[in-house]
């Protein structure tokens, strides 16, 4: 796959052939999701630690939920293959397009 990800700016883009578009509505339960699905998850004192990689899996995983939950027809095994700069790429395309969904969202990579 590719290293880039194009999306214009009606927020289609096309993975595997197939085309997707960014919505410019979303519900109150999508925009909860997505925001849940986006918030770090904070290291727990004495709990388990997760390795760089196991920590880099889990954020990938959170990053193709959140998209899954707000871009139609967009399921996250879809997506799996994409690399972590793509799917930083939809989300940086939704906090530029669709301040409305990332209001009071960190999001780290």
């Amino acid at each position: 796959m590719a290293d880039g990800l194009d999306i214009n700016r009606d927020g289609f883009f096309e993975v595997e052939g197939k085309s997707y578009r960014i919505p410019s509505d979303f519900s109150p339960r999508e925009v909860f999701s997505y925001r849940r699905l986006l918030e770090p998850i904070p290291d727990i004192p004495g709990g388990t630690e997760l390795s760089v990689e196991q920590r880099s899996a889990q954020r990938a995983y959170l990053f193709r939920r959140a998209a899954a939950c707000v871009i139609p027809g967009l399921e996250a095994g879809a997506i799996d293959d994409l690399t972590p700069g793509m799917l930083t790429t939809i989300h940086r395309w939704i906090a530029a397009h669709r301040p409305e969904l990332t209001a009071d969202v960190r999001m780290t990579a």
